[in-house]
């Protein structure tokens, strides 16, 4: 995906006019372009592109005169959409990017727990906004944004079950006497601040753009925790047993690392020091997802 800034400027005048019925010549022909800039003065019109290869940047201008004075109007327009490529100046661009899915392993759970990767799944969207800003060196930016992420820990191929205690906590039990268990999960939902490093590299990726790659961290204020647990008990009756009180870690940090594949698709791994829950008592593990993000 191309990054592309325009600074566009309109011209309203009789010498425009007359160039404009006159028949389109070549100026020039650049495949690949990473840039365009078209700006205007009274003198008159320059048009600057550029292209990146094989970690060079290439440069070519075009300048055309007015035939004597005209009158300007000017808007510049950036794209809130991030490409996943850094900027090609030293620039502050809003941006947003970075829908996710995964699946979370949840580290350091006691034998028998029984909580299984391939069935907790994140949700996430690492920026649903943020700032951007492009170092001067071109290959290079740092960012901080806003966005969420919703994981699940569950646990359904054994007999054992997460239990809800007195004080508000979470541990785990067999299901009663009797009864067919059909699954037992934990869900906290966050919303986070990501602070990340990215860094391109003269690299071919897959679809041919630019290796790209970013690391950092996430602060994460986790605002949801939930238990579910559902089965059928000894007389055949669907029992189900919720609360939205397990105790967990209100604030937390993650570690992100974000590679760059192809077409949009990014993998990443994301692990947190901390354990999910907080108290005595409580059923501690560490979450450890990895997945897809896309467009970032």
């Amino acid at each position: 995906m191309k990054k592309i800034l325009l600074t566009v400027a309109l011209t309203v005048t009789g010498a425009v006019t007359a160039l404009a019925a006159n028949d389109a010549d070549t100026l020039a022909k650049v495949e690949d372009a990473s840039q365009l800039i078209i700006t205007e003065s009274p003198a008159g019109t320059a048009i600057k592109i550029t292209r990146f290869q094989n970690g060079d940047s290439l440069t070519e201008t075009i300048t055309r005169n007015f035939d004597g004075p005209v009158t300007l109007n000017q808007r510049r327009w950036f794209s809130p959409i991030s490409t996943g490529y850094p900027g090609y100046s030293s620039n502050w661009d809003l941006c947003m990017g970075g829908p996710g899915l995964g699946w979370t392993n949840a580290c350091g759970q006691p034998d028998g727990t029984g909580i299984e990767m391939g069935k907790s799944l994140e949700i996430s969207w690492l920026n649903m906004l943020s700032l951007k800003y492009t170092m001067p060196w071109k290959n290079s930016n740092i960012s901080i944004g806003f966005g969420f992420d919703w994981r699940n820990y569950r646990i359904s191929t054994s007999d054992v079950r997460f239990i809800s205690t007195e004080n508000g906590g979470i541990t785990t039990g067999l299901y009663p006497e009797g009864a067919k268990g059909h699954g037992s999960r934990l869900k906290v939902f966050s919303m986070g601040i990501p602070v990340l490093w990215g860094q391109s590299i003269p690299v071919r990726t897959m679809d041919g753009s630019h290796f790209y790659m970013s690391v950092g961290a996430v602060f994460n204020y986790n605002s949801h925790g939930s238990l579910l647990t559902k089965w059928t008990d000894a007389d055949g009756n669907e029992v189900k047993e919720k609360t939205n009180h397990i105790g967990q870690r209100r604030f937390s940090m993650d570690l992100i690392a974000i590679v760059k594949i192809g077409w949009g698709l990014n993998l990443y791994a994301r692990y947190s020091p901390q354990t999910v829950l907080r108290g005595a008592g409580q059923l501690k593990f560490r979450p450890f997802s990895t997945g897809l993000i896309l467009f970032y």
